[in-house]
């Protein structure tokens, strides 16, 4: 299912570089779309281990559950507020975690399957960058040859 997992991911990349050019013209923000591209490609391949133990040890105390409430009701609010934006990660992350579990599926390591997914997760990031550098307004372009965009 490799075929279907990971297309999808380089899609979902895609259209969320698309999103970020069209809403951001900022060098940070695009640093910080890649940074996030690696740092889930390690937290699902790489530092799942470690993660998953830092979490046990984090959750055995009094403190650890309430940082974890409080975390997650901010959250929420982030979410509420930002939804234009949270919609496109939400969307990156189920298409990440599900390429990760179709390399898992086909007997790859954790080191390759980091490889592949940061590799992917560049590769979309830059063809939707390129794409609406290098050609006119390509969202609006496929809304006026799409029956419904007129």
């Amino acid at each position: 299912m490799l075929w279907v997992s990971l297309p999808l991911l380089l899609a979902a990349y895609t259209s969320f570089s698309w999103f970020l050019y069209q809403n951001t013209e900022n060098w940070v923000a695009w640093a910080l779309a890649v940074t996030f591209a690696v740092v889930q490609a390690l937290l699902l391949t790489a530092w799942s281990r470690g993660l998953r133990r830092f979490f046990r040890n984090w959750l055995q105390s009094s403190l650890g559950y309430f940082s974890l409430v409080l975390i997650g009701a901010m959250s929420i609010a982030v979410i509420l507020v930002w939804y234009h934006v949270f919609e496109y990660i939400l969307v990156v992350i189920a298409a990440e975690i599900l390429a990760r579990l179709d390399l898992q599926q086909a007997k790859l390591g954790r080191w390759q399957s980091l490889g592949v997914l940061t590799a992917i997760s560049v590769i979309g990031l830059s063809i939707g960058w390129t794409a609406e550098t290098t050609l006119p307004a390509p969202a609006n372009r496929l809304l006026q040859v799409w029956p419904l965009g007129r």
